[in-house]
């Protein structure tokens, strides 16, 4: 029986910690010539370089194709009138509140506080040089991220090799999508058929790439602990403890004020009610392949009504990933702490927006978080290669957000469920 590819991900960095450690100790202690890790090392960095690259690739495409997608499922422009602007306002506050959280609890424990392990800093631009964190005023830095999203030539965008460019593409993919929707009949059908099928193709293409995964984490883990050590893992469970209590106040605190004060709901009752999808979303990792049950759940578990879940959900899978949104920015803190780079509180707030939209260009699909990270990451001028390490323990935090992903989007439709003047039965 073939192995599903978290155990995969899990042997490999077992067999990958498992070698490089003891090569590692045994240099330290002079048993062994230090080159023999330091080798291993770069060969192993070599290796999961590939699959990064492999990762950049399908990074503009995927997002096009997804914001395309997201948008153009309302069916026409009326679908972004009243509830799609609410729902937009909806899914953009509760992502920031969510990214909110996670830099708060990051402030507070400071996972990589300490490790300093200096992660591929090589590869690694001067932050100092980097336009995004340059000390300005917080109110310039803002300006210059905002100026930033309105791409000069959107076509130049999409061929950036460094990715850094990315946020003018999510501009221009959402407001291609508003427009396709305010064409004709037949320019909007035909569209909508192309972009879905392209949405589609680059789905598999993401899932084919990320089959990948352990060897490229093989690749980083015996980098990392041929070359840094045990520190490497400490700084990881600390990482790990960090996200998952980030992510548990969203879900358990946050989501259930939201339904209990603005949507009237029995945050309990509807937590029942919406259990099947929510249990589907953490084995499966996949908001989009769980979509069906979600809208099953909502619909006739929670007595949502057709007309807004069937917009509500659709474009919520696409674009609203508070746990997503949480996680990638929890860890480019993590990242630039570990990597010695502290960042200031402005730079954290380029780093909040950065992320926010980021998330927003994420595709409902597994490990799609860890594609958008090498766009956060490129974005602030930290080494993309450090995506490695968060990789080797991505699978359960992503099953986790990936529940958050899809709480968040039926809470939004209990929410707007209530605003649009459409009584419900309370479950």
């Amino acid at each position: 029986m073939k192995l599903k590819l978290h155990y995969q991900i899990l042997i490999a960095m077992i067999i990958g910690a498992g070698v490089g450690l003891p090569l590692n100790i045994l240099a330290d202690q002079g048993d062994i010539d230090v080159s023999i890790p330091r080798t291993l090392a770069m060969y192993g960095k070599g290796v999961g370089d590939v699959f990064l690259r492999l990762l950049s690739m399908i990074v503009a495409p995927l997002i096009v194709t997804s914001l395309i997608t997201g948008v153009t499922s309302t069916g026409n422009a009326k679908g972004l009138g009243k509830l799609g602007g609410r729902t937009m306002i909806y899914y953009m506050s509760t992502s920031m509140i969510a990214i909110i959280t996670g830099m708060l609890v990051f402030n507070l424990i400071s996972p990589g506080q300490g490790a300093n392990l200096a992660l591929l800093e090589q590869g690694a631009e001067n932050l100092s040089a980097t336009p995004h964190l340059v000390e300005h005023t917080l109110g310039q830095t803002m300006w210059n991220q905002l100026f930033t999203l309105i791409p000069g030539n959107p076509f130049h965008s999409l061929v950036d090799p460094g990715n850094r460019s990315i946020l003018g593409v999510i501009f221009f993919s959402i407001l291609f999508g508003v427009f396709i929707n305010a064409s004709g009949d037949d320019t909007r059908k035909s569209l909508t058929i192309f972009f879905h099928g392209a949405y589609e193709v680059m789905m598999k293409m993401t899932m084919f790439i990320i089959r990948f995964a352990p060897i490229g984490v093989l690749g980083f883990m015996l980098y990392a602990s041929a070359g840094k050590g045990i520190e490497v893992f400490r700084a990881l469970g600390w990482y790990v403890l960090t996200v998952a209590l980030a992510l548990s106040v969203h879900a358990f605190i946050t989501l259930p004020l939201i339904l209990l004060f603005l949507a009237k709901r029995s945050p309990t009752q509807y937590f029942k009610a919406m259990s099947p999808a929510l249990l589907t979303a953490f084995s499966t990792a996949s908001s989009n392949g769980t979509l069906p049950l979600t809208l099953t759940c909502v619909e006739e578990r929670a007595g949502i009504n057709n007309r807004i879940s069937s917009f509500v959900l659709p474009l919520g899978a696409t674009i609203n990933m508070d746990g997503t949104a949480l996680y990638e920015a929890v860890a480019v803190l993590f990242i630039a702490q570990v990597t010695g780079h502290e960042l200031a509180f402005g730079q954290q707030v380029i780093v909040a927006i950065t992320a926010l939209l980021a998330s927003i260009g994420a595709a409902g699909i597994p490990h799609a978080g860890t594609v958008m990270m090498v766009v956060v990451l490129s974005a602030v001028g930290l080494p993309i290669s450090a995506v490695g390490l968060i990789l080797a323990v991505d699978r359960v935090l992503d099953m986790y957000r990936t529940s958050i992903n899809v709480w968040s989007d039926s809470t939004a439709c209990a929410v707007m469920d209530r605003m649009m003047g459409k009584p419900t039965v309370t479950p």
